[in-house]
């Protein structure tokens, strides 16, 4: 099942590009085309240039900085059908405008999680999910076959989205799952003690309802959300959590998830 029809893989010369090509090209095999590649020498800021205004050695250093990075990266990702696309700008802008021009349906691209480095507020990642209408897929492992995976459910319109892609990935791989709703602690503390069960269970029952062709486990936590979520799934050594989201936007919860989370994330925009 082919829903991916042009991944992009956003890689430099860290270590995390390696896990990057590993995702991108284990879920190409499957389910997309041939994966291309965009690296990007970052512009400096304009106080550098009016400072050092054409200062040769500086030209020098940055032009052989360049080519020494697109050439190393044409060596490591530039066989297999893929191809490496030099490129330089602002990253996150660049990366976003180039997965526009190219009509990608996916952007994966590294991070770091909880646990190792927490991604700072303004990082390339978290500025292409912000201004991109494209689904993001951000890693901090080795591509391995997912087998659990677990779609968040706010109960608003971009859920369904998000489920549409998670249920092909689980299909596909012949994962189990996970649909996921979080009571968010200020609502769950304003809930009369006995009524709370049975919001749960009403909560349960809509998760519950079958995918077709992939099996489905319900799951309902209580407490902060982004907290919540990313324990349960560190917890349960869930491959790929996936949410929904608005083009062009990333909301808090999300934003606070991944600022915590070890795992694997999805953010999903459309077929």
């Amino acid at each position: 099942m082919r829903i991916f029809h042009k991944i992009l893989a956003a890689v430099d010369l860290s270590e995390n590009s390696e896990q990057v090509r590993s995702w991108a090209e284990g879920l190409a095999q499957t389910m997309g085309d041939v994966v291309d590649y965009v690296g990007v020498f970052p512009k400096f800021p304009d106080i550098y240039m009016t400072v050092l205004g054409w200062n040769r050695e500086f030209l020098q250093n940055v032009n052989r900085a360049k080519e020494e990075m697109f050439r190393e990266m044409s060596r490591r990702y530039g066989s297999g059908g893929g191809k490496v696309h030099e490129m330089e700008g602002v990253p996150d802008e660049t990366i976003v405008k180039f997965a526009g021009e190219r009509n990608s349906s996916l952007i994966v691209m590294g991070f770091r999680g909880a646990g190792r480095s927490r991604i700072p507020i303004g990082s390339t990642a978290l500025g292409v999910i912000r201004k991109s209408d494209r689904n993001v897929l951000l890693v901090n492992s080795s591509f391995r076959i997912p087998k659990k995976i677990a779609v968040t459910h706010s109960f608003k319109p971009t859920d369904r989205i998000a489920l549409l892609i998670s249920s092909a990935i689980a299909k596909s791989f012949g994962a189990t799952l996970y649909r996921v709703h979080v009571i968010d602690t200020h609502f769950y503390n304003l809930i009369p003690d006995d009524l709370k069960a049975e919001l749960r269970f009403e909560i349960e029952m809509e998760l519950s309802k079958s995918v077709p062709g992939v099996r489905t486990e319900p799951v309902v936590l209580d407490g902060d959300i982004p907290m919540e979520l990313a324990h349960w799934a560190a917890k349960n050594d869930v491959d790929l959590v996936v949410f929904g989201s608005e083009p062009n936007k990333i909301g808090l919860a999300i934003q606070e998830f991944l600022m915590q989370t070890v795992n694997n994330v999805m953010v999903c925009r459309g077929l």
